[in-house]
């Protein structure tokens, strides 16, 4: 009898120690439970992924479903959603997910015209009177700031800046670098003599901004490139030299591609170890794989496609993609409204913010930033939309390049 007993103690031992290994090493789980709240039951589908630490959530009330994902290090945890403030009336239908240690992530989720929109987007007194009742709901964190200074004659919300992201953006002689790093926030890093309305041979590159060297005349053989986090600059410098009638055709790998069209040659640039290659005779193209092009196709400045979308609906004018998400953009008179939706799922359609241009956007983490009039703002779910940079030229020069690095 005793041995039978100790055996099923080890059996006991041996399965605990398999259920820790198993969760421990695992990438991820799929658990599915219930969520009680008054009269209220939510239906919860949770998916994590370990290795970036989300939790993508599908959940049914009633009639309704809706999707959403947030990102923590919960420490391989599971289940950790476990409250949902809930309210509906005849326009909205409203939610707030609660996760473990009282945290929330997002902000109130209302379901208004098939589409979830957040409620620092809305305006409605009913839809205002639930929120004020959550008292674990802090509405401070979704009031932008008001209060900005100007530094090298450009506005900037020094309390609204991402710690360790670095901005830059293009002016007439070089470009300016904003982050919260440095004793000063802005820089303004002056690179040629004379004004230059349009650096189109200029681009970023991971933490690099990588342009010719405009201070020469019709060809150049100097390429500049000054890192983002240290400032230091560098200066590459070609064998060869080469047209101001060239492109930059793509970033593959961390490098950039450009064709020199005068003199039908391709170069490859790699910032990082400041070297120039020139390539052969055949030229390459990317859209995916390495393939040729024509020396046609290349004088009529061919692009590479280094981003190909697998989601597809007319009703947008354009999509975009990063790992977790597709960003869909829709005219609404002279703005652009943008939506996003989960790529695992293609659920919880959820408006965003709307913008006068769908070029400028840059895509760091789960943060978005993009131009608005004359200002750069960022959206997170976990604050809104806040406003990071005013600067007057981002009106007047379609020209400006900006861009965001996160370290």
């Amino acid at each position: 009898m005793k041995k039978l007993f100790f055996m099923l103690i080890i059996l006991f031992i041996l399965y605990l120690g398999i259920q820790f290994a198993f969760h421990w090493f695992s990438d991820g789980q799929e658990n599915e439970y219930k969520i009680k709240n008054d009269n209220n039951i939510f239906e919860v589908k949770e998916i994590s992924n370990f290795d970036n630490n989300s939790y993508l959530y599908e959940i049914k009330i009633n009639e309704t479903n809706f999707s959403f994902q947030i990102f923590n290090d919960y420490n391989k945890d599971y289940k950790v959603l476990v409250d949902i403030f809930y309210y509906k009336d005849a326009n909205y239908e409203c939610f707030l997910p609660v996760f473990k240690d009282e945290k929330t992530f997002t902000d109130v989720m209302c379901m208004n015209n098939g589409h979830l929109v957040y409620y620092h987007n809305l305006n409605d007194e009913n839809v205002d009177n639930f929120v004020d009742s959550i008292k674990i709901y802090d509405k401070n964190k979704f009031i932008d700031a008001t209060d900005s200074e100007t530094k090298e004659g450009i506005n900037i919300y020094k309390n609204n800046l991402i710690d360790k992201h670095y901005i830059g953006i293009t002016n007439y002689k070089g470009f300016y670098n904003v982050n919260k790093s440095f004793n000063s926030i802005v820089h303004n890093i002056s690179l040629f003599g004379k004004d230059i309305y349009n650096q189109k041979l200029g681009i970023f590159v991971d933490n690099y901004y990588v342009v010719a060297d405009y201070n020469e005349k019709n060809t150049f053989n100097k390429i500049n490139v000054i890192n983002l986090i240290t400032l230091k600059s560098s200066t590459i410098v070609s064998d060869k030299s080469i047209s101001f009638d060239s492109y930059i055709q793509g970033i593959v790998y961390h490098k950039l591609y450009l064709y020199d069209k005068d003199n039908n040659i391709q170069y490859e640039i790699d910032p990082s170890k400041e070297s120039i290659i020139k390539l052969s005779n055949e030229i390459k193209y990317y859209d995916g794989q390495w393939s040729t092009m024509s020396v046609k196709e290349a004088k009529e400045e061919k692009m590479f496609i280094t981003n190909k979308i697998d989601y597809e609906n007319s009703e947008y004018v354009k999509i975009d993609q990063t790992d977790s998400y597709y960003y869909l953009y829709k005219k609404n008179g002279n703005k652009y409204d943008c939506y996003r939706i989960n790529k695992q799922n293609q659920l919880g359609l959820i408006y965003l913010f709307s913008t006068q241009s769908i070029d400028l956007i840059n895509y760091v983490n789960n943060y978005v930033y993009f131009v608005d009039d004359n200002k750069i703002k960022v959206f997170n779910d976990t604050f809104g939309i806040k406003n990071i940079i005013e600067y007057k030229e981002l009106e007047f020069n379609k020209n400006i390049k900006f861009y965001v690095y996160a370290d």
